[in-house]
């Protein structure tokens, strides 16, 4: 018989533990700027004023993530206290709850 253990964040270097945690970050922020860089080069191709209307867009995308970014930043900290706790519950209440209201965040404003 195996018994399982659910690994903690809070055992192991500290140093370690956030080198796991900030990789992957580094990863997916990279691959976002790549992506835009790539997206305006071709858009670019197109003309001008195709590449003045990415431009206007720009800062209004910007809002809409940040929204979308704090309204995360926030749940996660409202959901680690509850994994903290030992909460199930609350857990599965508040990551369904934000996961809605980052959806309807994103699709109302498209």
């Amino acid at each position: 018989m195996t018994t399982t253990t659910k690994p903690q964040l809070i055992d192991g270097p500290v140093a370690k533990t956030l080198l796991n945690l900030t990789i992957p970050m580094i990863f997916g922020m990279v691959g976002i700027v790549a992506f835009n860089l790539v997206d305006t080069f071709f858009v670019g191709q197109l003309g001008t004023r195709e590449l003045a209307a990415l431009g206007f867009t720009f800062p209004i995308i910007m809002v809409i993530g940040s929204l979308a970014m704090g309204i995360g930043t926030g749940a996660s900290a409202v959901i680690s206290q509850a994994i903290g706790r030992g909460d199930n519950h609350q857990v599965k209440r508040l990551t369904t709850d934000s996961l809605i209201s980052c959806h309807a965040c994103w699709s109302h404003s498209l």
